[in-house]
């Protein structure tokens, strides 16, 4: 869930001028994390953040970075508030009045998520390429909302090509169904984002590029086509190997790009864990 934290005031040194750099200004900062819903269930201020701490950290912080620019405090502020474990993203705004003439204020917003998701994408990528080379194992995938995404992070890694046999981008019914081999019935009985199709997806994917392992991946990445059943942020994964398919689910918070990217650790991961 989202928790917003508006009009948080710092005082700090702030701004590039001679005059500036010895005196301190107040900066007007605008937050919002994004934290575990397990508060909004029990109702206990131990489960959710401590808004004062928050704001406490933020203006500790900024006092001793002295930035010279407000981009650089809501990088500062933005780390401060996701050095709390329980938040795992945030989207901070600093304001700061009178910058230059003729202009009331200066906003500068701060948002890293997509950026740690990459990153972290990129290490479970190379983590799991060096357990497939080790294990003698291939991978392929099958993918949907990611457009692509999984195999494009694997293929990011040098010596990929020993594991990676390829993917298939089914993004349209017809070519889950026409490539892969999804039953049309489940398409029609199930929809696309089910774990009968991420089955079927899976399964299909490792048949036809003749791979140990094989992951797929269908969900809504939004910002349409959610519903009060499969609502935007819902995504289906199925890992096919010769043990056999299993299938997880996941309800992802955030726009499309940090859906998407989500998304794709979570299939790296079940990869990961299958060619331990």
């Amino acid at each position: 869930m989202k928790l917003r934290l508006n009009g948080i005031e710092a005082e700090c040194i702030i701004g590039e001028r001679p005059d500036e750099r010895v005196r301190t200004q107040t900066l007007r900062l605008d937050v919002e994390l994004e934290i575990p819903d397990k508060a909004a269930d029990t109702d206990e201020l131990a489960d959710t953040v401590d808004y004062a701490a928050t704001a406490d950290a933020i203006r500790t912080a900024l006092a001793a970075a002295k930035c010279r620019m407000i981009e650089h405090a809501a990088k500062v502020a933005c780390d401060a508030c996701t050095a709390d474990g329980r938040v795992t993203a945030a989207k901070v705004s600093v304001t700061k009045a009178g910058s230059v003439p003729h202009m009331e204020s200066a906003t500068a917003v701060w948002s890293p998520c997509e950026r740690r998701e990459r990153r972290e994408a990129d290490t479970v990528a190379g983590r799991l390429v060096a357990l497939l080379r080790a294990q003698g194992m291939t991978c392929a995938t099958a993918e949907s909302c990611t457009g692509g995404g999984v195999g494009a992070a694997i293929t990011a890694v040098p010596g990929s090509s020993e594991v990676f046999a390829g993917g298939v981008t089914s993004y349209s019914n017809e070519v889950k169904r026409d490539v892969l081999g999804v039953p049309e019935k489940s398409l029609e009985d199930f929809g696309a984002v089910s774990p009968q199709v991420a089955t079927a997806m899976a399964e299909g994917a490792r048949k036809l590029l003749r791979t140990d392992l094989a992951v797929s991946i269908t969900g809504i990445a939004g910002p349409g086509g959610g519903s009060a059943e499969k609502p935007v942020g819902l995504v289906w994964f199925a890992l096919a190997s010769a043990d056999g398919t299993r299938t997880e689910k996941a309800l992802f918070q955030g726009d499309r790009a940090r859906v998407r990217e989500q998304a794709v650790v979570h299939a790296l991961g079940m990869l990961t864990v299958a060619a331990v």
